[in-house]
């Protein structure tokens, strides 16, 4: 598991485009203006993957270079997902279509993402959400290759577009420790036992305020995507009052006005939440179990 973070955000104004890249311990966030392209005239614009046409799964659209099954193990659980992830956080469905192109080789992927992104470090996917026409919905889209790890990098990557095609201004430790708990396999219920095994055997003290702080990919390494995580699994997963506070934090994020800090709220449920997250965690005691890939996904 490398130590880069896996999300960070720039902000240049409207004309910005959202990436988010997916690692074993998270993704990368980048908002810059979209006119901010390689000079075409110097290098030969790479392809994108869609020789085999479209297949449409659920809200998403996939492009591939050799033909897919939407009936595989991988997609017809895609195919769940939204809703999964919709109806476990109370957020109105959107039916804004998220195009994902698979590449069938890494290096193509590379290449591609050198081309278009040059600015980025080398990552195994990619979520990009460009703002559409002014007033409309954004377009959003994934970048990634068939690996070994195709299904945890899908499900991250696609939970961060259905959760920014309802919200626009998650806090950077919460979209990730989202999108941490869904990558996992939904019979897992958001629980990831290397995140928690790792939790579990630091000593320093894990602190949401602090991590709450953060607002650039430079101050998140790994142990701030385990405790985004792990705060994340707290709140959906122990009581119906934690619950409650990370559902109508959600809520107030579509609201105009800012919402501010979600730790306030949740120290009105647990009056130590450090506390708490550590009885959670041992109530969780697992041995850490990697995720297996999917075969015949294609």
């Amino acid at each position: 598991m490398a130590d880069s973070p896996r999300s960070g955000r720039v902000r240049t104004g409207y004309g910005a485009i959202a990436c988010a890249l997916a690692l074993l311990v998270g993704c990368d966030t980048l908002f810059r203006n979209r006119n901010d392209l390689p000079p075409s005239a110097t290098i030969t614009p790479p392809t994108l993957p869609g020789k085999a046409g479209a297949q449409r799964v659920s809200q998403f659209v996939f492009y591939s270079d050799t033909p897919i099954k939407s009936n595989a193990p991988l997609f017809d659980e895609l195919s769940q997902l939204r809703e999964q992830v919709f109806h476990e956080l109370h957020l109105p469905p959107s039916n804004t279509i998220i195009q994902v192109y698979l590449f069938d080789e890494q290096e193509k992927y590379e290449r591609y993402m050198r081309y278009r992104y040059p600015e980025l470090p080398k990552r195994r996917a990619f979520f990009v959400a460009h703002p559409g026409v002014p007033g409309g919905p954004r377009e959003l889209f994934v970048f990634t290759y068939w690996g070994d790890q195709i299904r945890q990098d899908l499900r991250h990557e696609l939970t961060h577009a259905l959760v920014n095609s309802v919200l626009r201004d998650v806090p950077l430790w919460l979209d990730e420790g989202i999108a941490e708990y869904f990558e996992t396999p939904p019979e897992r219920k958001g629980l990831n036992s290397l995140h928690l095994d790792a939790i579990k055997r630091r000593s320093e003290p894990v602190d949401l305020a602090a991590l709450e702080r953060l607002d650039q990919v430079q101050q998140m390494g790994r142990s701030q995507y385990q405790e985004a995580w792990a705060w994340t699994h707290l709140m959906l997963r122990s009581t119906p009052q934690a619950r409650a506070v990370l559902l109508g934090y959600l809520q107030s994020l579509r609201e105009p006005k800012p919402a501010g800090a979600l730790y306030p709220r949740l120290a009105e449920v647990y009056s130590a939440p450090a506390d708490a997250l550590a009885r959670h965690l041992a109530a969780n005691d697992l041995p850490a179990a990697t995720i297996r890939p999917v075969v015949n996904h294609r």
